[in-house]
């Protein structure tokens, strides 16, 4: 993919309503130049697909959509199969994605493994409520801890993606630590219309801390739709979900290219990161 592909890449995403900004492509772009593709018959493009690298642990896949007009043609096939040799060729031990259920059995086909179902869920801005601002201040970890505990979480260094995403704009952060071992934080990604909440962290959190840290992003959030993605099986998330008006929308699974992986922990990650980066 080069930069004047991406105008074809936003309008791919858009007729998905994925959200995926021209910032968003210039940033993955950036972070991993060699990594994001386009396929094309002679001058015609067809489709996409992007990854994004975090070190020579893990690589993600994301974003592959193939146009409408091209689709029963095995281009999405030949994006994956194309993206999943260049992370191989790098020497990445694990190569992983998000899907939702109905794109599992195409993934399957590729190589790859189901790992751990997560779900998609939402809280309509007609269910928003008022919510009062807590007075009593928070103590933040600076950003190296703040980075350091992402890392623990997720099992890989996503760090480079974090701060690139704040320094574009295109996202705010939430945190909180209490003594050493135990820190929060949440990151948001704002519209016109809806927001966007995770990474969602929490490292050996008080027992109130996840709902007080989902009431301020609620309240940060306002009055629009907000969604997230959680694992199924992180009952702790899902119940602070739940209680906060959040409903499930879509399922889905996360999948290791040839073999699951044991990464990260799975239990500190309350809301999933970016579904298309990791």
């Amino acid at each position: 993919m080069r930069p004047g592909d991406i105008p074809f890449a936003v309008r791919l995403t858009d007729g998905e309503k994925w959200g995926v900004t021209r910032v968003d492509l210039e940033r993955l772009m950036r972070l991993n130049p060699r990594g994001c593709f386009v396929a094309r018959n002679g001058i015609r493009k067809l489709g996409i697909t992007t990854t994004t690298q975090y070190g020579k642990k893990l690589a993600w896949i994301g974003n592959v959509i193939v146009h409408r007009n091209y689709r029963g043609k095995h281009i999405g096939r030949a994006l994956v199969q194309q993206a999943t040799l260049h992370l191989q060729k790098t020497g990445v031990q694990h190569i992983s994605l998000y899907c939702y259920k109905e794109q599992a059995n195409f993934y399957e086909n590729l190589g790859f493994v189901r790992d751990r179902p997560f779900l998609r869920l939402r809280r309509d801005a007609a269910d928003a409520e008022i919510l009062k601002k807590e007075s009593n201040p928070q103590r933040r970890p600076s950003m190296v801890k703040l980075l350091a505990a992402d890392m623990q979480a997720f099992g890989a260094d996503r760090s480079k993606l974090i701060r690139a995403v704040l320094a574009d704009n295109a996202g705010w952060i939430l945190s909180s630590s209490h003594g050493a071992s135990s820190i929060s934080y949440l990151m948001a990604k704002e519209s016109a219309q809806e927001c966007e909440f995770g990474p969602w962290i929490c490292l050996d959190p008080s027992r109130d801390q996840p709902d007080r840290m989902i009431h301020q992003a609620l309240i940060r959030a306002g009055s629009v739709s907000v969604e997230v993605g959680c694992l199924r099986g992180n009952r702790l998330a899902m119940r602070t979900l739940k209680m906060n008006g959040f409903r499930t929308i879509r399922e889905g699974s996360r999948m290791f290219f040839r073999e699951r992986a044991k990464i990260g922990d799975d239990n500190a990650q309350y809301g999933l990161g970016f579904l298309d980066k990791g």
